[in-house]
């Protein structure tokens, strides 16, 4: 895992400086049944864990692991573009100072 740092200028002379953590996650089928998408080493608790009841893995057999997985999928897809469009809300062009 890494984290890094980016000077993000704000357009009237103002500069943040926003944190970005960078990670490789994993897919893990539990021992107790639950899949667990977590950061690769394993020492943060889970960033998701989704258990499926006993009635709901009889009715979808062999199909609990595919169908974690789209859900996790779709969760980090909804994530994706709420930080894309967070990061375009917060882009702002600066006044020119001529006009032609």
């Amino acid at each position: 895992m890494q984290m890094k740092t980016k000077t993000i200028n704000k357009g009237s002379g103002e500069e943040a400086v926003a944190s970005v953590r960078e990670s490789v996650l994993e897919l893990v089928h539990a021992e107790d049944g639950s899949l667990k998408l977590q950061d690769m080493d394993g020492k943060e608790e889970p960033l998701v864990s989704i258990k499926f009841s006993e009635k709901a893995q009889a009715m979808l057999g062999a199909d609990v692991p595919i169908i974690g997985q789209h859900m996790i999928h779709s969760a980090m897809q909804v994530i994706m573009q709420q930080q894309m469009s967070h990061y375009h809300a917060h882009v702002h062009d600066s006044e020119p100072k001529y006009y032609s």
